[in-house]
């Protein structure tokens, strides 16, 4: 007899704690442009200034400065499809825990984020955006006997099987996608504050979303009324089921996304990017502004032919 999800008795598994797109319910394999506000989705919390850094992701604050995990590392930063290279010096390990913060040798045209300065409260609305694995659009069914010590998974209904779990299969190719969920509760993790957020099935927000593989160093954004604040920084997923297929390359209902609380490190994080910027690249800013200034101008001479790139 296969029994539904909801009777499975709930046990962890940190399924890894190392290198983690996001994946949402919806649009599974979409959401790869800003949320627009409109339509039920969320504002723009600051989509732009997620990218990849070493095929996993990391946020771009301020002042040329990345924020990351620390099991990504600093390196380049991709955004838009333009790699900003790290500065080869600064680069640093937030108070002992899984966070790191890098410099960048060029600054890009992005907009400062804000740091939260206090915890979200269960049940708080967060929006997750990550560089990681790319789902595929239709929901994979497993048949699953949990009444050995490893369990077996099949997609296929076998004798014995005791569960039916259901998830998202992903592959290998990779873009920043963002999704929706609420904190579920608190942990700690790698010397850190930490809460995590649940992939629901039964109670699943508008664009339900769980971290996989290279969703690492990740956003998680909270709203302090009207203004999105920087929440958490996505490290680790972990999953209640035993030989979960796939491990972190997927994302089934029921497991969890954790991220570190960047309140109980703010100000540490704040202090890096008050440092004065250098000279040189602040001539590089003036230089690019200059660019975009000269372009935005030809764009309203009539000589000109605009293209959609």
């Amino acid at each position: 007899m296969i029994r539904p999800l909801s009777f499975l008795f709930i046990i962890g598994y940190l399924i890894t704690a190392k290198l983690f797109a996001v994946v949402n319910v919806n649009l599974p394999s979409g959401n790869t442009s800003a949320p627009t506000g409109l339509g039920g989705q969320p504002s723009d919390p600051g989509f732009a200034n997620v990218g990849q850094v070493n095929g996993s992701t990391g946020v771009y604050l301020s002042g040329g400065w990345v924020l990351t995990a620390d099991h990504v590392g600093a390196g380049s930063f991709v955004s838009n499809g333009q790699s900003y290279g790290y500065n080869g010096v600064d680069s640093y390990q937030i108070n002992g825990t899984d966070l790191r913060l890098f410099k960048l040798s060029t600054l890009p045209l992005l907009p400062n984020l804000n740091l939260a300065s206090s915890s979200p409260s269960v049940g708080s609305a967060v929006v997750m955006v990550g560089a990681g694995r790319t789902a595929q659009d239709s929901l994979t069914n497993w048949y699953v006997d949990a009444d050995t010590s490893t369990w077996t998974w099949s997609e296929s209904q076998f004798v014995g099987a005791d569960y039916i779990i259901s998830g998202f299969v992903t592959d290998s190719s990779k873009s920043v996608r963002w999704g929706t969920n609420t904190i579920n509760g608190f942990t700690t993790y790698e010397n850190s504050s930490a809460f995590y957020t649940d992939f629901s099935y039964n109670n699943p927000t508008s664009y339900e979303a769980q971290a996989v593989t290279h969703d690492s160093g990740g956003a998680i954004f909270t709203q302090n009324g009207t203004n999105w604040e920087l929440a958490g920084t996505i490290v680790a997923v972990a999953s209640p089921f035993n030989g979960q297929p796939g491990g972190s390359n997927n994302a089934i209902f029921g497991n969890y996304t954790i991220a570190i609380d960047l309140s109980a490190h703010a100000i540490d994080i704040n202090e890096y990017l008050l440092t004065p910027i250098p000279e040189s690249s602040i001539s590089g800013i003036l230089t690019a502004l200059c660019a975009v200034c000269c372009v935005l101008g030809r764009r309203y001479e009539p000589s000109v032919n605009a293209s959609v790139n």
